[in-house]
Formats: structure tokens, sequence, C-alpha cells
């Protein structure tokens, strides 16, 4: 069997530029301000649920709905789910609200880019 001892595009240097955006709120699409976080019924004795054997499951998530203020107080867990914790859109919790978006570049940053990483 014959083998390549270069693959096409080995070495080839690759920039990913991404972008944080916040959270939507699932009912309306507003930013979301909330994040509610939901249990498998029965979590502790249930072995599908991540709170499985454990003492304190408030960090624990089976599922979880983001929601705007005015949405907040409508949520009510899925079918099979109970109320765990909500957490509030605050320095301390920002992470959880946030996701990184891939940016497409221009292909005149992107050509930039490769002969800038060729001269490495």
């Amino acid at each position: 069997m014959d083998t390549l001892d270069n693959l096409p595009d080995e070495g080839k240097a690759v920039v990913r530029v991404t972008r944080s955006d916040r959270r939507e709120c699932e009912e309306c699409g507003e930013p979301a301000h909330f994040k509610h976080t939901w249990l498998l019924s029965g979590t502790r004795r249930n072995p599908a649920s991540r709170a499985f054997g454990r003492d304190d499951c408030s960090w624990c998530e089976d599922d979880c709905t983001y929601t705007c203020r005015e949405c907040s107080n409508k949520t009510r867990p899925p079918e099979g789910y109970v109320t765990c914790s909500t957490f509030p859109a605050s320095e301390r919790f920002a992470h959880m609200f946030l996701y990184q978006a891939d940016v497409k570049l221009g292909s005149e940053m992107a050509d930039a880019f490769d002969k800038l990483l060729s001269k490495l």
C-alpha cells in the first residue's frame, strides 16, 4: 500500500478567530439574564442524572434554559425534570452566558495571515 510522505496541507497554519457572544432567551430571543438548571426527577437515585449519588447537587445540571428578565418567571422545568438552580448574569457567572462564535475573515485578511504565518 502506498503512503504519502507529505500530506496535502501538512504543516499549514490555521488561524481561527472567535467572538464571545451572549446566549439568548429561549422564549423571546432577547439577551439572557438567567440560567435555570434542571435535574432529572429522583436525581440522587437516578444513575442517568449527573447528580447521581451526590450530597451537594446545586452545581449539577442535566438540562438548562436561558431566559431574559421578563420571561424568567414564566419558565418551568421540562417534563421529567425538577428545578435545581438559577444563576444570574453577573460578573461571577458571566462565563455561563457566553459562547464562542466563529468569525468569518474576509479573503484579504485570510491572505495576510497566510503570508505572515508562512514566514514563521
